[in-house]
């Protein structure tokens, strides 16, 4: 069946990078995922749902090789063009439907950064990816905390308004993985028409296979 509450990724593909608040946004998580993952040179990494590629390309000097897999072809353009642009070996590029969670492939690291709130079935997500890693490996997935709706100004692709620690953390217990926490990754604070700064905490959920 086709969705219809789906965003077109590829119209704001050119244009994603402009937003300040995205590229801290991803900074933060990156900085984040070093500060809790025991990252290495060997790893063999993906972002899932990388987008213009902001987490990938932040991870890049840390590990051995990321690919980063998106289902908008115009956002794998853009990172492409940085990969050409930075003349990077090490990174690659994966068209991959996120209805369709198969991978084919299996990985040191899988990280996702505000991904999870365009997936329908998001446990059954959590296991698909968990099921790809290699022994040892690590999951590390960042969204928004359970929150009220408000903080997409546009909720065209929103299928879940942020997600709990508890649902995370037994996410990723159930399909076996252990050393599981959840931290905040950063905070995103977002000024609303009546002057209020409203905060949006950004979870970080990481476990090990």
């Amino acid at each position: 069946m086709q969705n219809d509450n789906k965003r077109d990724f590829d119209a704001v593909a050119e244009k994603w990078d402009e937003e300040p608040r995205r590229l801290k946004l991803a900074q933060e998580v990156v900085a984040a995922m070093r500060r809790e993952l025991p990252l290495t040179s060997s790893m063999q990494a993906l972002d899932y749902g990388c987008g213009s590629g902001l987490v990938t390309l932040g991870l890049q000097p840390s590990v051995g090789r990321i690919t980063g897999a998106d289902s908008s072809k115009g956002m794998l353009e853009v990172l492409q063009r940085k990969i050409k642009e930075r003349g990077l070996s090490n990174v690659s590029t994966m068209l991959l439907d996120l209805e369709h969670q198969e991978l084919g492939e299996s990985y040191d690291l899988i990280v996702s950064s505000m991904t999870l709130h365009h997936v329908q079935d998001v446990a059954s997500l959590i296991n698909s990816l968990a099921q790809s890693l290699n022994p040892g490996g690590w999951l590390a997935l960042a969204d928004l905390e359970s929150e009220d709706g408000t903080f997409h100004d546009d909720p065209k692709g929103v299928l879940h308004h942020g997600f709990s620690r508890e649902f995370l953390a037994e996410a990723f217990s159930r399909c076996g993985l252990t050393d599981v926490r959840v931290v905040t990754a950063t905070t995103v604070d977002k000024k609303r028409e009546n002057g209020a700064v409203v905060p949006y905490p950004v979870l970080l959920c990481l476990g090990r296979k």
